[in-house]
Parts: structure tokens; sequence; C-alpha cells
């Protein structure tokens, strides 16, 4: 009687064990009716412009640390580095959408209506043809596509999936800015008008943002990648010495991101923070660490 209680109890404490372990799937209908299986046991992230550069980075960091990645761009079928990286890993879930495409953010939105995501990466964005961002030879067609992609894109994402961030553990909405939308770093830079109009608007639309989810849980918070090695660095034509690669950038974004809280965000007061954990005020001060 006393062996058979006692392999009982191995038996329920192994039961247990599993329960605990064992990850529990969420499904997601897809458009060709396959199911994603996401591990809600694990946090989940998801970056815009996710195809190169700083966005590839940030899925190849958290896909390796266990999260599931929702990693969205425009073209899916042009993404060869993301389509390989997701092909050897189980938590990388390619979608594609357009940040200028509204339509295309709500019926992503929808598609993923009551799963939590931990935190939204608002990544996508572009530098525009800089000869035609000087001044006397403006071109505004030119200045509505780029403020479509940094400005008006970042802000359609996070109302679409506001929902989603709300039920998760983290609550956590981050949104890529650059040092030249400061008035105080580069009011005086006479290159980049539209590029640096974009920056300021959405700098702009993240505190406010801040200031309306409050009540749903959720911090926006501004960051900063520094001068990364990247097309978009190429096409500034910029020559500087201080380059970064993408992987060392997001290892000092991911190191910010996770400490957001409440009380970073009243340290900084919303102002940008950089990838080395330099808060973004000015020349003067511009050394303040988070």
């Amino acid at each position: 009687m006393k062996n058979i209680i006692s392999i009982t109890n191995v038996l329920g404490i192994f039961v247990i064990s599993c329960c605990f372990q064992c990850p529990v799937y969420a499904q997601i209908q897809t458009e060709t009716n396959t199911q994603l299986l996401l591990d809600s046991s694990q946090p989940t992230v998801l970056i815009t412009g996710s195809n190169r550069g700083i966005g590839f980075a940030f899925v190849q960091h958290y896909s390796k640390n266990g999260w599931n990645v929702i990693a969205t761009c425009r073209n899916p079928n042009k993404a060869d580095d993301l389509q390989l990286l997701m092909k050897n890993s189980t938590n990388i879930f390619i979608e594609e959408m357009d940040v200028t495409d509204f339509e295309e953010i709500n019926t992503l939105a929808q598609k993923y209506q009551g799963y939590p995501i931990d935190v939204l990466v608002n990544n996508a964005g572009i530098l525009g043809n800089v000869p035609k961002q000087s001044f006397g030879n403006l071109d505004y067609d030119l200045f509505q596509t780029v403020m479509a992609v940094n400005a008006f894109g970042p802000l359609k994402v996070a109302e679409a999936f506001a929902d989603s961030v709300a039920i998760s553990n983290q609550k956590k909405i981050v949104t890529m800015t650059s040092g030249l939308g400061s008035f105080a770093i580069m009011g005086n830079f006479d290159r980049f008008f539209f590029y640096k109009m974009s920056k300021s608007a959405i700098n702009m639309g993240v505190l406010t943002m801040n200031a309306s989810l409050k009540s749903k849980g959720i911090i926006a918070a501004l960051i900063s990648p520094g001068m990364v090695d990247t097309k978009l660095l190429d096409e500034s034509g910029y020559q500087g010495r201080n380059k970064i690669s993408p992987e060392e950038s997001v290892a000092g974004l991911v190191k910010i991101i996770a400490e957001i809280s409440l009380d970073t965000m009243k340290k900084t007061r919303g102002r940008p923070t950089n990838f080395d954990e330099v808060i973004q005020i000015g020349r003067a001060s511009c050394r303040e660490r988070v």
C-alpha cells in the first residue's frame, strides 16, 4: 500500500510538473486557413520594417531569446534574409504590412485581436531622396511620402494595436526616432527637411500618445538607434567614423526597452533615449543617462 501511494505521489508531481513546463499555444487563423501557434507562456513583440537593418536585428535578438516575434514588412516575398531566419526558427511569424496602408494595418490588427502583444516596436522609416529635400528644390510629393511612413504610420500602427498591447504583461509601445528631429541638437542644420520634420512630428505624437494611453496602462516611449550602418545612413551621405552595426545598436536598445517603466519615463520626461542610454536633451547636457 505504501508503495502504491509513493508511486501515485510521484506521478502526481510529474503531471503537475508537465502542466507548468509545457507551453500553451494560442492559435491565430491566417488568410490561408493555416494556424500560427504562438507560445502563450512567452512574451510577444511586433516589429515593423523587420526585413533589414535595425528591424532585422530586432527580430534576430528577440527570437533568439525565446520571444514570439511578429515580423512585419511591406513585401515579405522579397525579404529573403527574414524568410531564411523564419525557416530556422519556430517563433517568428512574418506578416505583410505597409505602414502607409491603413486598411492593411487594420486587417492585421483584427487578426491578432485578443492576443497580447507585450512590446510594439515602430521601426519602419525612410530618409527620402536627399537632393529633393533642399530649400528651393523641395518636392512636396516626397514630403507626403516621408511623413506617411515616419509620422502617420507609427501613430496608426500604435492606435490599431493598442488593445492588444493593453492586455499584455509589459504594455510598451516604442518608436524609433533620431537626433535629427531635435530642435536643440539639429535646429541649425540645413539638410533633410522632410526627414527632420517627420521625426519632430512623431516625437510630439509619441509624447501625446503616452498621455492618451495612461488609462490603459500603456507606456509609449521614444528610442534612438545611434549612427547605424544601414541603407538609410548610406543614403544620407554620412562619412563619419563612429558608425555602429545594427546588432550593436539593438543590443543597447533592447536593454532600454526592458528597463522602460513609469520611473524611467519620469526621469526622461518623454525625451528620446539613445542606444547607449544617453538621453537626447541637447548639446550642453546630452550625456545625462537613464
